[in-house]
């Protein structure tokens, strides 16, 4: 196995919406470091090829079939990896939707109830039966994953922006809440990424280049930077970093204009 570090030996880390996207690079890297991996995710097939992934570098890993909107799975989760692993040191929740380009107007309520619960309510209930488990470890860390369109407003995704702000100020409140347990909790928003849930999107080269142009380095970020953020984030280096909000986004937001 390719070790970069023994960052989490002996620690265990629970990754929702591990099986595709940020969640699985994020999960891929924290085992590489060491870790235990709980691959939380509704597509149980694709969790399991991500455990298989991990096995075949040398490190263990759990796949779980959870939907994070619901709080009996957030739950049952939890408990799963406590059964196998005896303990949850890190906690990353990666699950997420976009809902697509609406406004305030033109989004359906459904829309808007399935955006907000998977993106904000899942991450608040996947924290809810963690938290109690790192308390019995005398603390750990969690990374939220948001995006930059949870800091600043675009004319459509209306209801992936609200959850996304949403999410950070949870972090906020949760780093204030679990400072004296020893439970750090930090936010992650990436810029533009290349995932399945862009590739469609990006599979048009004007729009490739445009994006490209959106961010001062000129590119598009890949998974694997926005998991090495993560792994430092969640690692002991990270030790008094906590309500932090960190962009992953190679210049995007300090510009502060398209």
């Amino acid at each position: 196995m390719n070790i970069l570090s023994k960052r989490f030996e002996n620690k265990v880390a629970l990754i929702t919406g591990g099986n595709s996207g940020l969640g699985r690079a994020i999960a891929i890297r924290l085992a590489m470091e060491g870790a235990a991996i709980g691959v939380l995710g509704r597509d149980l097939e694709k969790a399991l090829e991500v455990r298989q992934e991990i096995e075949s570098l040398g490190g263990r890993a759990l796949e779980i079939k959870c939907d994070v909107t619901e709080e009996s799975d957030c739950q049952s989760a939890v408990e799963q990896i406590i059964n196998q692993f005896n303990r949850l040191d890190v906690l990353c929740t990666s699950a997420g939707i976009h809902g697509g380009g609406h406004t305030v107007v033109d989004t359906p309520v459904e829309l808007w109830d399935q955006v907000i619960n998977t993106d904000l309510k899942g991450a608040y209930l996947i924290s809810k039966f963690s938290i109690p488990e790192m308390r019995k470890v005398a603390g750990g860390s969690i990374v939220h994953i948001s995006s930059i369109g949870g800091l600043r407003g675009f004319p459509e995704g209306m209801a992936f922006q609200s959850a996304k702000g949403g999410l950070i100020n949870l972090t906020r409140h949760m780093a204030v809440a679990h400072a004296t347990e020893n439970i750090r909790v930090n936010c992650i928003c990436p810029g533009v990424i290349t995932t399945p849930l862009t590739e469609n999107w990006l599979s048009n080269p004007e729009t490739y280049t445009r994006v490209c142009q959106w961010h001062p380095m000129n590119r598009i970020g890949e998974a694997k930077e926005v998991a090495s953020a993560a792994a430092f984030l969640a690692s002991n280096e990270a030790s008094f970093i906590t309500g932090a909000i960190l962009p992953v986004d190679g210049g995007y937001l300090a510009v502060g204009k398209d």
